[in-house]
Order: structure tokens, then sequence, then C-alpha cells
């Protein structure tokens, strides 16, 4: 059995990881995947970037998940991010955030850009993944909402032409789920199976 190290977890993280079969442990050496999860956004200045009016961090909690990610990296342990864990997972990887966008509060169909499946997630959250080089687009949705960032202290808006849903950085073995398979209900069947699948697709677990 698989080995997860949830950083910063509740009850339904443990409940998700236990459903695909894996073991919780709570120490990161024995683990063979680390989860990072939900929460507030990850503060822009680690990533470069002028602080959005609407962007709500954490400074204590990215110092110390900096910390675990450094850990993880040095003992090559593969990584996954759920919500803001996708966001913080990107901006370690070289990405940068949408710090603010419209439509992404209900859920919504993303598609598979290798498979071209179409699945029903969740979407609860007020950021965006802008992807960094060497990523890999693995889902993406159509919502065409309002997004905006900075590009260093240069406020941008624009209207997305395609929302960044799911990006995988083979560098960092980084996986960036931005929905929540943690949610049990049973219209979300079908996303914890993909996120299953994609664990076993990237990261071989």
């Amino acid at each position: 059995m698989k080995n997860v190290y949830i950083v910063d977890g509740n009850n339904q993280y443990s409940a998700l990881f236990t459903f695909l079969g894996f073991s919780i442990t709570h120490k990161l050496e024995k683990a063979d995947l680390v989860c990072f999860t939900g929460g507030e956004d990850v503060t822009p200045s680690v990533y470069g970037d002028k602080r959005h009016p609407l962007t709500g961090s954490n400074v204590i909690r990215d110092s110390y998940e900096l910390q675990v990610f450094a850990k993880a990296k040095e003992l090559k342990t593969p990584c996954v991010g759920i919500c803001r864990g996708a966001q913080f997972l990107n901006v370690m990887s070289g990405g940068r955030m949408y710090q603010h966008v419209t439509k992404h509060c209900n859920s919504h169909y993303l598609t598979d850009e290798e498979t071209g499946e179409k699945i029903y997630v969740s979407s609860t959250h007020h950021q965006m993944m802008m992807p960094g080089e060497g990523a890999t687009l693995v889902a993406s949705g159509n919502e065409k909402g309002d997004r905006e960032w900075y590009d260093g202290q240069v406020a941008k808006r624009d209207i997305s032409d395609k929302d960044i849903e799911v990006l995988f950085y083979p560098e960092t073995q980084s996986l960036c789920f931005q929905p929540h398979p943690e949610f049990d209900s049973v219209e979300y069947v079908g996303m914890r199976k993909y996120f299953k699948e994609l664990l076993s697709r990237f990261l071989s677990l």
C-alpha cells in the first residue's frame, strides 16, 4: 500500500486517499506522495507579482509549505495539489497566477486534452493557474470569464480563451488539480475517478 503525506488537510482529504487505496502517514520521509490541500490564495510575492485587491493569503502557511515542498523535492517524492494546493505547486514549478477570475464558483465540465473526455467537476475558486515553462496542460474548461492579474507591477485584464484546470510539471513531479476530488457527492463520482486516473497516468501511483 502506498503512503500519502497530507499537508494542512482535514478528514475529507484523509477519506479521499483512503478511498483511493492509500495509507495516511505523518512522516514525510515515509511518503510515496505529498498532497497540498485547499485554502487561502498563495502570497503573490512568492511568484514576484503585486497583490490584487481581492487576493487573501496566509504568509505563515506559505512559509511552512515552502519548506515541505523543498523537502519533498530533496526526497524526490512526487506531489499532488488540490485547489489552492494546485496553485501552490504551479507557483513552485515556475508558474504564476491569474489573481481573480469570474465564472469559477459553479461546477462545470472540463476536457482532458489527451483523451477528449469531459468530466463534471467542482469549482470553488476565484484564482486560476498561469502555466510556467515546462508545464503540460492536462485539462481545461471553457467558462470564458474575466481574469485579472499583474505582470510584475502592471495590472492586466481580459477574457479567458481557455481556463486552466489541471497541469503537470515533469521536472518537479507535480500534478496540479484545481477542482475538489475530496467532495464525495454522487455528482462528482466521475471527478474522483478522473483524479485517480491522473495519479496513475502522471505519477505512476
